[in-house]
């Protein structure tokens, strides 16, 4: 099983305030805003339990700080949505190695169930005519949200994802 938890930040976002500047100098002038969330994809053992895996993951302050951010996931299940979704565009470094974020949430934190993570930067763009359309992510990739040597990117529907409220629920391991 997949779970795509998403990061976002609930104060003032400056790299993304900078990418909205940025994009608007290189022609985008009708860009009106720029959301960025940060997205840890876990790939879980079968048996695992999203909502429970994910509250174990809010614990986790290598990841989450709930003084500055808000967490949700969605389980990737293979479906496809008929209606039209706002587009996100993924990126992420080719070669990345997260074994070490894998040992330290399953042992420290007691995450349980994780056997891999892929770690992405999440772009919405949003125009005077609604969300970027695909053409327009895809050239804020080539442009500038991506490094073509060392990253790649995914222009994908943003999944719908659930809420995660930040809860007094399972202590964490190691006295945190």
């Amino acid at each position: 099983m997949r779970i795509d938890v998403v990061i976002e930040l609930i104060i003032p976002d400056n790299t993304a305030f900078t990418v909205l500047t940025a994009l608007r100098h290189l022609g985008y002038a009708e860009l009106q805003a720029v959301d960025r969330a940060e997205h840890i994809i876990l790939t879980t053992d079968e048996n695992a339990q999203p909502s429970e895996l994910v509250a174990h993951l809010a614990q986790a302050e290598v990841v989450f700080n709930p003084n500055k951010h808000r967490l949700s996931y969605s389980v990737e299940n293979g479906a496809t949505s008929t209606e039209p979704a706002e587009l996100e565009a993924l990126v992420s470094d080719k070669d990345e190695d997260n074994s070490r974020l894998v040992r330290l949430l399953t042992t420290t934190f007691g995450v349980s169930g994780v056997r891999d993570i892929e770690r992405a930067v999440g772009w919405r763009l949003r125009d005077t005519h609604g969300p970027a359309s695909r053409e327009r992510l895809e050239w804020a990739c080539r442009e500038l949200l991506a490094n073509r040597i060392s990253q790649r990117y995914d222009i994908r529907p943003r999944p719908h994802a659930a809420s995660v409220r930040e809860t007094a629920a399972a202590p964490t391991k190691g006295g945190r």
